[in-house]
């Protein structure tokens, strides 16, 4: 029995070593198995990297569809899309789509008639009928303020020295590209060194006051980046609550710099013009005294804005956005005094198929004549102080009266351009000869630094001469490259009245270092959309400004 036990202890013992052998070799064996389908080819970790990798694909191809959505949609709303019209279509130049700010609403007008005004009509983005470039009617806006805006969209130029017009080509997004004549796809040159000669008569131009200028000294009157378009002020700056408009009265941060203006005979009570302590239609004579300036409104049948520095137009035009003003703006919209590429812009414009073509656009002669009598004058009377009214033609009729045709004021001949280009009030534009003259640190300290920038733009001068007449012609001489701005391309010279239909074509010089634009009411044949003037900058009954938003 003992031999028996000991037997069956033995086979117990290798059977249980054998098992633990082929245990162990099974268990060798799907280890193999489970690391060949966890790290091999098909492995577990290989899918899980797989599909990683998949979901970033998925994720990168969403963003860029999305991408395309984007660019889609804005493409539609650009008018890039024919949405499956025909290939002509495709090729047109569409003007880019105005970009509302914070505080506009689009609007449109019900047009005059031979027995009624015409009227404002609020609109939206998607009215098929708010603007139509090809028909002159440019798109409008308007701020809480009641002021009225139209948007200057991107173009390239042509320069038709034989007739005296402009051809355009609508530029998309902040591209340089258009449609040719034949429907090629052509690119529009612009300066692209400091030292660049550009031949605005031959070819197309990208006109410089939609350009980056940044990396050219902003020489032509360029802004800091590519832009699509600008808002610029329907008329010229005017008091609030002037004429017919309903703008609140309120004060800036900026003060009058000062205390004394050039009037009129009518005004000072005697045979001649000359400097009266410093007085405005809303403040009275106010002197020496600390005075803020009020909000400007830029609506029609209004005070002309008077009797201000052109320190102080840049200053309130700057501030048009801060917090409390009267328009509804925010800070993220650029506000600032035009510049002479601006006004270029706005000529060219006028003076292409989308305006007024070849004709002259009708002078504002409009002049309530009001100097005060003494007695008001005494007491600061706000009465007195008031001469161009914004928005006449040269029949006396207002903005939104006149039924169009030869003697409209206006830049596309109809309710929906832009007004005062032509008489009213010479504007001041930020723009300079940098000759050391005096003046420009007593009315222009505001802006002036000597080199060009976003906000302004030097010109060349010498001042050599024996007068004033033969240093505006040197001084014109010397202005070989900046293009843009309705100077050198629309005249002959620098002196007298050598622009398109007889316009004024004088060029800074000496004492008078600083840009005037368009004309004053007194003027006749010489005021017009490309005229420009010379001023010393200081306060004036003749001029006034025009502001322009980004």
């Amino acid at each position: 029995m003992y031999n028996k036990c000991k037997e069956l202890k033995k086979k117990t013992k290798g059977i249980t070593l054998v098992a633990l052998v082929l245990t162990i070799i099974v268990l060798l064996i799907l280890a193999g198995v489970a690391i060949s389908f966890t790290i091999g080819e098909e492995g577990i970790f290989r899918k899980a990297q797989d599909a990683s990798k998949l979901y970033e694909n998925a994720q990168e191809n969403e963003m860029i569809s999305l991408e395309e959505i984007s660019n889609y949609i804005d493409d539609l709303n650009k008018g890039n899309i024919n949405n499956g019209e025909d290939e002509e279509e495709i090729k047109e130049n569409i003007p880019n789509k105005p970009r509302l700010k914070q505080g506009m609403t689009a609007i449109k007008f019900n047009e005059p008639t031979e027995t009624s005004k015409g009227t404002v009509v609020e609109t939206n983005i998607n009215d098929n009928s708010w603007y139509n470039y090809d028909e002159q009617k440019w798109a409008n806006a308007r701020t809480e303020d009641g002021s009225m805006w139209v948007w200057i969209p991107r173009f390239a130029y042509r320069i038709n020295e034989s007739n005296q017009t402009v051809d355009i080509v609508f530029l998309q997004g902040t591209n340089d590209n258009y449609y040719d004549e034949e429907g090629i796809l052509r690119e529009a040159k612009r300066c692209k060194n400091a030292d660049d000669i550009v031949d605005t008569t031959e070819g197309f131009t990208v006109h410089p006051a939609f350009t980056d200028e940044s990396m050219v000294g902003y020489r032509n009157g360029g802004w800091d980046s590519e832009i699509e378009g600008i808002w610029v002020a329907k008329f010229e700056a005017g008091y609030a609550t002037g004429g017919e408009n309903t703008a609140t009265v309120k004060a800036s941060s900026v003060n009058y710099t000062q205390n004394q203006v050039w009037t009129p005979a009518v005004e000072n009570g005697t045979n001649a013009e000359g400097n009266l302590s410093a007085r405005n239609w809303l403040d009275g004579i106010y002197g020496e005294n600390e005075t803020a300036i009020k909000y400007p409104t830029f609506q029609g049948s209004t005070y002309s804005m008077i009797y201000i520095s052109t320190g102080d137009i840049y200053s309130i035009s700057r501030a048009l956005t801060e917090v409390g003003n009267i328009y509804g703006l925010s800070s993220d919209t650029d506000s600032h005094m035009m510049k002479n590429s601006e006004w270029g812009a706005i000529a060219y414009l006028t003076q292409s198929k989308y305006g007024v073509y070849d004709k002259e656009i009708a002078i504002n002669n409009h002049n309530e004549n009001s100097g005060g009598t003494s007695q008001t004058k005494a007491e600061g009377n706000n009465l007195a102080s008031v001469y161009a009214v914004t928005g006449y033609n040269d029949s006396g009729k207002k903005w939104n009266e006149y039924l169009g045709g030869q003697n409209s004021p206006s830049s596309t001949g109809n309710i929906y351009g832009i007004y005062d280009l032509s008489g009213g009030i010479w504007e001041r534009t930020a723009g300079y000869i940098n000759n050391g003259n005096t003046y420009l640190s007593m009315y222009g300290s505001s802006y002036v630094t000597g080199t060009s920038d976003k906000y302004a733009i030097v010109y060349p001068y010498s001042d050599e001469g024996a007068d004033d007449i033969e240093r505006e012609k040197n001084n014109y001489a010397l202005n070989t490259k900046i293009y843009g701005d309705a100077i050198r391309e629309i005249s002959q010279d620098g002196a007298g009245s050598t622009g398109w239909h007889g316009d004024y074509s004088n060029y800074p010089q000496s004492n008078h270092p600083f840009f005037g634009r368009g004309g004053v009411f007194s003027d006749s044949g010489s005021a017009g959309s490309v005229a420009f003037t010379v001023t010393n900058g200081g306060c004036h009954f003749r001029s006034g400004f025009r502001c322009v938003l980004i």
